[in-house]
């Protein structure tokens, strides 16, 4: 979580796997879900599948692995994000 925090507050894209599948993250959002997972939102950029789309997913802290902090930074929030997201019980760091 400290990585993912220093990402952040530093704007740097994220890369990791998840689920066997590689992901390219703008991370936003660090929190606590209602069904108490801790999770990370963030806007896709790119993604191993054929059918991944940019957009804004949620992925559970238990299945981030290898994750990676790029040179990569983002300079504003993406489009429908919410810094008080409700399917968050609890936030820990956001954008």
């Amino acid at each position: 979580m400290e990585e993912l925090s220093k990402a952040i507050g530093a704007r740097l894209l994220v890369r990791f796997d998840y689920k066997g599948e590689s992901f390219t993250v703008e991370p936003h959002l660090l929190g606590r879900n209602h069904s108490n997972e801790d999770c990370l939102c963030g806007w896709l950029t790119t993604h191993t599948a054929e059918d991944g789309q940019e957009g804004w997913y949620c992925f559970l802290f238990s299945h981030i692995k290898n994750l990676d902090l790029l040179e990569d930074r983002f300079s504003k929030k993406r489009p429908g994000y919410d810094p008080y997201d409700s399917n968050m019980s609890r936030i820990y760091y956001r954008f």
